[in-house]
């Protein structure tokens, strides 16, 4: 087994590229290595905002007789705009970080695959005027779980589907509390999309 590196979960989604293997002959012995650009979104449903997710990069570990992968994801820092409120102009920066390996399985030409992440709240502000949060992120690992549909072809790529709820956050200054007033335990869908190099 080797490791596949592959260049732009997501969600988490290193999630998203073990579907890159739905499709792999079981049978194989043979390690795949496949790389793919990987953008996608989130919503934040507490804020009524979304969150773009990528370019970033992944890497995947692939064993294709037993069906199982392993993986990682590295995602650049990003920012969403929002109404707070619905009248407030309000931004945030939003940093994601894989917190131990991604696995799942590949069964049937679909992918299952979940991974933990840490939640950092970088920078709040209104009207463009940011506050740096320096410590501001999740008292919890985030579960992300993310699902192909069928017949996904790694060769192409495709997209990955799944939803996850954010724990408490801490040490966000006076925004702590509004912060997790308006996002913990709410379902916030996610998406990845996966486009072979």
């Amino acid at each position: 087994m080797r490791s596949v590196r592959s260049a732009g979960v997501a969600v988490a989604s290193v999630a998203a590229v073990g579907a890159l293997f739905a499709t792999a002959t079981p049978s194989s012995a043979a390690p795949v290595e496949i790389s793919y650009d990987a953008t996608g979104s989130t919503d934040l449903t507490g804020l009524g905002a979304t969150l773009p997710l990528g370019p970033g990069t992944a890497t995947v570990e692939t064993d294709l007789q037993q069906g199982n992968i392993t993986g990682s994801i590295d995602l650049p820092e990003t920012k969403t705009k929002f109404l707070l409120a619905g009248i407030l102009d309000t931004h945030a920066k939003v940093k994601v970080t894989q917190n131990g390996p991604l696995s799942g399985t590949i069964n049937a030409g679909v992918v299952d695959v979940s991974g933990d992440f840490t939640v950092q709240i970088t920078e709040v502000g209104h009207f463009d005027i940011g506050i740096p949060l320096p410590n501001c992120k999740a008292t919890e690992p985030v579960r992300i779980s993310l699902t192909s549909g069928p017949g996904f072809n790694p060769a192409v790529g495709g997209t990955l589907t799944g939803s996850y709820t954010l724990p408490k956050f801490a040490d966000c200054f006076v925004d702590t509390e509004i912060i997790n007033f308006l996002v913990v335990g709410k379902d916030n869908p996610i998406s990845i999309d996966l486009k072979a190099k």
